[in-house]
């Protein structure tokens, strides 16, 4: 029963995850810009992170030094990967772009070998390279997308893979995963609230002001499918799966993308596409599956 729980939770996370950027452009049409996205994204799930600490009555504050890690991890990781990736909606079909972030694995790796150090079994790296290797499916233009808007979609796609990846290695290696996942959340939304105010307004990108209210309301459902309902449940799916596991359940992320891409928003699925898909979301998973099977040894 707790297996089949945490598969159940882990679906609707990831389901939450691959479903809430195709509100994006219905944001986008009422006015939104990226930047301003991410920046209502984080406003709007403060108050209700914080309603929730102290309805648990969990422990608001964190000492200095930790704040300074969950800075750098919150902006360099958490809020540039959103804002690279709403950039990137501008320029690629939502399914391609979630399908090209999940290389995040990679660069995980990578970081680990150029940074720690740490080695990457043959097997492991021959996956790796594969992984990297179905991105050059996803380049075909046609209709609508130019060789332009194809190269900077490349680019934003796999940068926040990148920074992602770096939230992921940071929230590990700073010990943030120690924390309660609602607490570490809230004090991510608010840094990251502020340092978008002031980089929307900076770069003159700020338009809240001059949004239509169907705007604010598809900026709240994308706050809520992220920061509340996707990250309540894939807690509940690791509890009861372990974090191996669960992410291996996540790869039902850009399967919902591609998906609902093609559903909602019409958007063109070639049979290229499809095999970029099926070569990054296969490799991933069994990268996720050498990393649980690398565990299980260390355990015994």
């Amino acid at each position: 029963m707790d297996k089949n729980k945490g598969i159940f939770y882990t679906i609707v996370s990831a389901a939450a995850f691959g479903l809430t950027p195709l509100l994006c452009s219905g944001a986008y049409n009422a006015g939104a810009t990226p930047e301003t996205l991410v920046f209502l994204r984080n406003l709007f799930v403060v108050p209700v992170l914080f309603i929730i600490l102290k309805v648990k009555k969990i422990e608001i504050g964190l000492d200095k030094s930790t704040l300074f890690k969950a800075f750098l991890v919150g902006i360099f990781g958490m809020t540039a990967t959103a804002l690279l990736l709403y950039n990137a909606y501008n320029y690629l079909p939502v399914g391609t772009v979630t399908t090209i972030h999940f290389l995040y694995p990679v660069f995980v790796a990578l970081s680990g070998l150029i940074f720690f150090k740490e080695k990457i079994p043959p097997v492991k790296a021959i996956v790796l390279t594969i992984a990297t290797c179905g991105i050059f499916f996803f380049l075909e233009t046609g209709g609508d997308l130019t060789k332009e808007n194809l190269t900077v979609g490349i680019i934003l796609s796999v940068a926040s893979g990148a920074t992602y990846a770096f939230y992921m290695a940071g929230i590990e290696r700073f010990k943030l995963n120690q924390i309660n996942s609602y607490k570490l959340t809230f004090h991510l939304s608010w840094m990251s609230c502020i340092v978008m105010l002031v980089y929307s307004l900076v770069t003159n990108k700020f338009t809240a002001l001059q949004m239509q209210p169907v705007g604010f309301a598809y900026a709240f459902v994308i706050a809520m499918g992220t920061s509340f309902l996707a990250v309540y449940t894939l807690q509940l799916g690791i509890k009861y799966l372990g974090a191996s596991t669960a992410a291996i359940f996540c790869m039902f992320e850009p399967v919902t993308a591609v998906i609902g891409g093609v559903i909602v928003l019409g958007e063109k699925l070639t049979p290229m596409k499809l095999i970029g898909c099926v070569i990054i979301l296969g490799s991933v998973t069994l990268l996720t599956v050498l990393d649980k099977k690398a565990e299980d040894k260390v355990k015994q």
